[in-house]
């Protein structure tokens, strides 16, 4: 009888974990895109998915500002671009302290707070939405939308970035728990 019930603990135990991970990875709630904001802000990494999204935004004329993380990395050329030519918006790069996603929370809100920014729209893979939603809400005191781009990448890279926003999320959640 116990090796059964064990046996039935772990499948629960697996089968809430799954759970989990679908509803704050792979389908995590993504906010509706207003129709203006202060600001879009594109958080850094991803697999070339983020830009192209928060470009498109900035088509749409959503904000008249487009902030980029980490924009200068010269890994990263094509939003090196943005931030070296001129647009027909502004551009900002800022490279935060940390560079991680916590860092980019606390740069993104110390400049909504400079300059009174009331909406900001941050873009940001799906896999991604959860624990940025988490970092950005401590950072930030006003509105936010945190938007979701699709990587195009296989399940090996999903398995991958998933794993890591499981680490990220709990650090999150239980260490680094302020902006």
């Amino acid at each position: 009888m116990g090796r059964r019930l064990l046996l039935v603990v772990a499948v629960i135990c697996v089968l809430l974990l799954a759970g989990a991970t679908l509803r704050l990875f792979v389908w995590p709630p993504s906010a509706a895109v207003p129709a203006k904001a202060d600001a879009v802000a594109l958080l850094s990494g991803g697999a070339g998915d983020r830009l192209p999204k928060a470009k498109a935004l900035m088509a749409r004329g959503v904000a008249p500002v487009l902030v980029i993380s980490n924009g200068h990395d010269p890994k990263w050329t094509a939003a090196n671009r943005l931030c070296d030519t001129p647009q027909p918006y502004r551009v900002v790069c800022p490279d935060p302290h940390p560079n991680t996603t916590r860092g980019e929370a606390e740069v993104i809100g110390r400049m909504a707070g400079q300059l009174a920014w009331r909406h900001v729209v941050v873009v940001t893979s799906r896999y991604h939405i959860t624990r940025a939603r988490l970092l950005l809400g401590r950072c930030l005191h006003g509105g936010l939308a945190v938007v979701a781009s699709t990587p195009r990448a296989g399940v090996l890279s999903w398995t991958a970035d998933v794993a890591h926003e499981w680490g990220g999320l709990a650090d999150a959640v239980a260490i680094h728990r302020g902006c």
